[in-house]
């Protein structure tokens, strides 16, 4: 059985609150999962700078890359 990871009651790191965020929303774990695996696939792309630093030219480059090298 597939069960989500508790969460702190006032989450500090970025993913524990894109997972509250996600929560909030009452969409299904495997949505979670799928999020939580994109923005992380997204951190580590831009080597692991915060998310809040980045522009909307970052998110186009990780776009382009998979775009052309991951077709």
């Amino acid at each position: 059985m597939d069960v989500p990871p508790s969460l702190p009651a006032a989450p500090s790191r970025f993913i524990d609150r894109l997972r509250m965020f996600i929560r909030s929303r009452n969409m299904a774990y495997a949505t979670e999962k799928t999020y939580v695996h994109w923005v992380l696939r997204y951190i580590r792309f831009h080597g692991r700078r915060y998310p809040e630093q980045l522009k909307a030219e970052y998110v186009d480059a990780f776009l382009s890359h998979f775009a052309v090298h991951k077709h």
